[in-house]
């Protein structure tokens, strides 16, 4: 961990919710992030089974939040979503609406707009009924405004400015997660940026295309050396991930989206990703804050964040203590 100094570094930095995926066995929440900008927390990037709880952990202002961005719709990405929303008229949201942005749909999947209406349309949405309860409890009306963004990888892609204000912007491109449209992410500000790689596979050069120069390169999900069948059109080998990696020339990769907890795996794996690449690798795990020059503190010890008190610290277990390479 880093010694707790956060001096300049008020631009931007992330607060891991989620480091795992659809597994419940290994004490990780599902993937989620969010990122702070200027101290404040501004934009959730994928809302993963758990991250509620783990927003609660670190006593986020909900109304702060700007926008919110999916990388694709899977269950282990968006599980928490209709929560969040709740919480953030719970907390005070009121009218100000709460955009959000992910991939557009194909013939055979939902894309972000009907996905949103089927969760929450009055009267005919699974949650339907949460205008009633802004309406009513919370004096505001519930508004969640959807921008897709094409998410099907072609030969030709190139990133596309999807977001910008106060200066910070947000790039994104399609990726190739089998059949399902999705999106990779790279947040930027004051000269410094974050990318997001989603679930992808290495079929293309689109992730090492929106990377390239970033500070921080978010990859998630290694696939073992052997493995073979579905899952090879999901999540790339690691030897693709330290290939793109040091094609970005990323200066810190942090592994997340981990299925799984064993040591002389990720270890053995490691060692390829090594073999490719020889930046800064940290295998992140939930409720920590990474900056752009790869330093880390406990999300719940950050003095920058102005949190309020909290009175209650679990003990991480062993396996979850960030690892560097």
């Amino acid at each position: 961990m880093s010694d707790g100094q956060t001096s300049d570094r008020d631009g931007v930095y992330v607060t891991v919710l989620g480091t795992g995926a659809s597994a419940v066995d290994n004490e990780r929440a599902s993937v989620g992030y969010l990122v702070h900008v200027d101290g404040e927390p501004s934009l959730l990037i994928d809302a993963g089974g758990g991250t509620a709880a783990r927003l609660s952990d670190v006593r986020i202002d909900l109304t702060a939040l700007d926008a919110v961005c999916f990388g694709h719709l899977h269950i282990d990405h968006t599980a928490d979503f209709p929560a969040i929303v709740k919480a953030a008229y719970q907390q005070g949201r009121g009218d100000e609406s709460l955009p959000v942005y992910g991939p557009s749909g194909t013939d055979d999947q939902l894309g972000t707009k009907a996905w949103v209406s089927t969760l929450f349309n009055e009267g005919s949405g699974a949650y339907g009924y949460l205008s009633e309860f802004v309406e009513r409890y919370a004096d505001g009306t519930l508004d969640v405004p959807v921008t897709e963004i094409d998410a099907v990888a072609g030969e030709d892609d190139e990133p596309v400015r999807m977001y910008q204000t106060d200066g910070v912007s947000i790039d994104a491109i399609p990726v190739v997660h089998g059949r399902v449209p999705t999106l990779a992410y790279r947040v930027s500000t004051g000269g410094t940026s974050i990318t997001f790689t989603g679930d992808y596979a290495a079929n293309t050069d689109n992730v090492r295309q929106l990377a390239s120069g970033t500070d921080v390169l978010v990859h998630h999900r290694l696939l073992p050396e052997d493995a073979d069948g579905a899952k090879t059109e999901l999540h790339p080998f690691p030897d693709d991930c330290g290939r793109i990696a040091r094609a970005t020339g990323a200066e810190t990769l942090a592994l997340s989206h981990i299925g799984r907890d064993d040591r002389d795996a990720l270890e053995s794996e490691l060692e390829t990703v090594r073999d490719e690449y020889d930046g800064r690798i940290i295998v992140l795990r939930d409720l920590i804050d990474i900056y752009p020059d790869g330093s880390i503190v406990d999300s719940r010890e950050n003095p920058q964040t102005g949190r309020r008190e909290r009175p209650f610290r679990a003990r991480q277990p062993d396996h979850l203590v960030v690892q560097r390479y």
